[in-house]
């Protein structure tokens, strides 16, 4: 995920053990593709590690973030019927999203995607199916603009972040459900996501 710094006189955001794993892989994958050369790899690794905030990982990583999959338009439309559709990785995320779900799934994993804009509007309609949103923590989730019939409504993500990006999910479910969450820990005896 891309972040702009904060706005002025608030601190950085601290970064997880997760984050600064993420960084050291993108620097190893830049040495693996020649971008960088040994002693590069050694001093961007050191500074990974040592990192303390977001801001100074993305500094550590900037030249070397990976192009983003996806169009550059403003607006993206996904369809869902009767099956799961799932975007993730490293994925451009415009400033407006629209889901259509009809007795199918869409997930949206915004852990590693590139955003365009500091807030992302989600507009749901959907019957007989699901929304999910996976977001780093710390992000500011806005539900209240979500009208639900026979449908379900859960937001399990932890308490929000100044600074952090902001999803606004607005729209209507009929005998369905949206959930907002966390990327889920690897345990050491469960090999599955």
């Amino acid at each position: 995920m891309t972040v702009e710094p904060p706005p002025q006189g608030l601190p950085a955001v601290r970064a997880t053990d997760s984050e600064r794993d993420n960084a050291a892989a993108l620097i190893q994958q830049a040495h693996a593709d020649g971008r960088l050369d040994l002693t590069e790899l050694d001093e961007r690794l050191a500074a990974v590690y040592a990192g303390r905030t977001r801001p100074e990982l993305e500094a550590i990583t900037a030249d070397l973030s990976p192009v983003a999959h996806g169009s550059t338009a403003d607006r993206l439309v996904l369809r869902s019927k009767g099956s799961k559709l799932i975007r993730h990785g490293t994925w451009l995320v415009p400033p407006q999203i629209v889901v259509h779900s009809e007795h199918g799934k869409v997930v949206l994993d915004f852990g590693t995607a590139v955003l365009r804009s500091r807030e992302i509007l989600v507009e749901v309609d959907s019957e007989h199916g699901g929304v999910e949103f996976v977001v780093p923590q710390g992000w500011i989730i806005d539900l209240d603009d979500m009208v639900t019939e026979w449908g379900s409504i859960k937001n399990k993500a932890v308490p929000p972040v100044a600074g952090m990006p902001r999803l606004r999910v607005s729209g209507r479910i009929e005998h369905a459900g949206i959930t907002v969450r966390h990327p889920r820990r690897r345990r050491w005896w469960w090999p599955f996501r």
